[in-house]
């Protein structure tokens, strides 16, 4: 989520994270302030314009996480406006040849005809119009037979959709994350 941050820096006590996290809540401070909650699996990293929530449990129902819950608490607890927001979700999936794939299925091969150059692979960045979203998709190869993938849709607003708006918004999303892949063969 991005924001017009406060003109201070708003305290937080650790103790009101508990209102949306359940304890232990490790909390941490850089040029912004991180926290996580082992036992909700859920990270987060707030600092100047972006407030960054992070659902590590691996589960394939999204619309069961907390995130929508805690970005509330954010915007609430610092007074700041947001400005837009975006689901991501990050995945690997297998790939017999990773670098052959996204060069027949995403790069053009007019490269090689242009440069005299032979194209092996690539990292592949797309961005595309999913009204009233905005996907900007990242393929790139790795070892041992993957394809890692991070999917972003974003779009600016002036406020922040309520939490079951959230919680639907990151099952749309998910299923057409999912959609996209399948499309492509993934």
């Amino acid at each position: 989520m991005l924001t017009v941050p406060p003109k201070q820096a708003v305290p937080l006590n650790p103790k009101e994270l508990e209102q949306v996290l359940t304890g232990p809540i490790s909390v941490g401070q850089f040029e912004g302030l991180l926290f996580g909650s082992h036992r909700d699996q859920i990270e987060a990293v707030a600092g100047g314009n972006k407030i960054n929530i992070r659902d590590l449990s691996g589960r394939p129902d999204v619309s069961q996480s907390k995130i929508p819950t805690v970005l509330h608490f954010f915007v609430r607890t610092s007074a700041s406006k947001v400005t837009a927001y975006g689901v991501n979700f990050l995945i690997t999936v297998p790939c017999v040849e990773p670098n052959g794939w996204i060069l027949e299925n995403i790069l053009t091969s007019k490269i090689s005809e242009k440069t005299g150059k032979t194209l092996t692979g690539g990292v592949a960045q797309l961005r595309m119009e999913s009204k009233p979203k905005t996907w900007n998709i990242k393929l790139e190869p790795g070892e041992n037979g993957i394809i890692s993938i991070d999917f972003n849709a974003s779009e600016e607003i002036g406020e922040l959709p309520d939490e079951q708006q959230l919680r639907d918004e990151l099952k749309v999303q998910f299923d057409a994350f999912l959609k996209f892949l399948d499309d492509l063969g993934l």
